[in-house]
């Protein structure tokens, strides 16, 4: 069994074959880009939608009976080769739903996350020109937060009831929580890591969806964002991150989050994360 408070520089695929069997209380993650980014290629789409399906048949057999499972993701927008041919968008939320229910997960929310236009590349800029029936191309402000549950037998209720005490207490949500499913969040834009997700993103799925002292796994780690939310709030983590590069990115922020924070002695795990 993997150390908890800890990020794995491994391919998570081999990393979960060490967590025992309904072991993690929450997953939170974004899968990488397909060919969007320079760290990850597949030679088809289909080749990638193969691969998110082995990922999350084992995110399903890790995480525990009536768990969530968040997954921040995107419709893809493929740019046109050349000025003759025209870019694509492939509906890869959509498929990804059917994947997870394939699985076997059940779906629970498609929380939209809106950014502000400004952040997002312009689509529109022929037609705001011409004007001229369709051509017209929205800007895409939106990606989304797809929720599921690993089924169980009984009602959630049932996993409401076996916090106790200052945990159940302490875990309560403040006032100011999101009431419905359109969170206005800005995007992260001073990482040194190419597709990170907000904090504010992980901070929200990560109270909403588990209970202090809970273990959250995030499969593609990135620059830390998941494991920094569970050290804010008193959870715990796993993680894994098979670049290199992003693992030291991950390692070095964590560290420096938790010296600034004066959290040494909560996570006397610092020497393992900066081994």
């Amino acid at each position: 069994m993997l150390e908890i408070n800890k990020i794995y520089n491994m391919d998570c695929l081999e990393g979960m074959k060490e967590i025992e069997n309904n072991y993690i209380k929450l997953i939170v993650t974004s899968p990488p880009y397909y060919n969007a980014k320079d760290y990850s290629h597949w030679d088809t789409y289909q080749d990638y939608l193969i691969w998110l399906e082995e990922v999350f048949t084992e995110c399903y057999r890790v995480l525990n009976d009536g768990r969530m499972c968040c997954v921040n993701i995107s419709v893809i927008i493929e740019p046109r080769a050349k000025r003759s041919e025209e870019s694509k968008r492939i509906a890869l939320p959509f498929h990804f739903v059917n994947i997870m229910e394939s699985i076997g997960f059940k779906f629970l929310e498609d929380i939209i996350w809106v950014k502000p236009e400004g952040a997002v590349k312009n689509r529109n800029g022929r037609f705001s020109l011409d004007r001229q029936p369709v051509q017209y191309k929205p800007n895409v402000i939106n990606e989304y937060i797809l929720v599921f549950q690993k089924p169980m037998k009984g009602l959630i209720d049932k996993i409401v009831r076996s916090y106790t005490g200052e945990i159940k207490q302490n875990s309560l949500i403040a006032d100011g929580y999101e009431r419905t499913n359109i969170w206005y969040m800005n995007p992260e834009t001073k990482s040194e890591h190419p597709a990170p997700y907000p904090q504010e993103l992980s901070d929200k799925c990560i109270q909403y969806y588990s209970y202090i002292n809970d273990t959250i796994l995030d499969p593609f780690m990135g620059s830390g964002t998941t494991a920094i939310t569970c050290i804010n709030t008193n959870r715990n983590y796993i993680g894994f991150e098979l670049n290199k590069d992003y693992y030291e990115l991950a390692k070095n922020r964590i560290n420096k989050h938790i010296i600034d924070n004066n959290l040494q002695d909560r996570y006397s795990l610092i020497k393992e994360l900066l081994r």
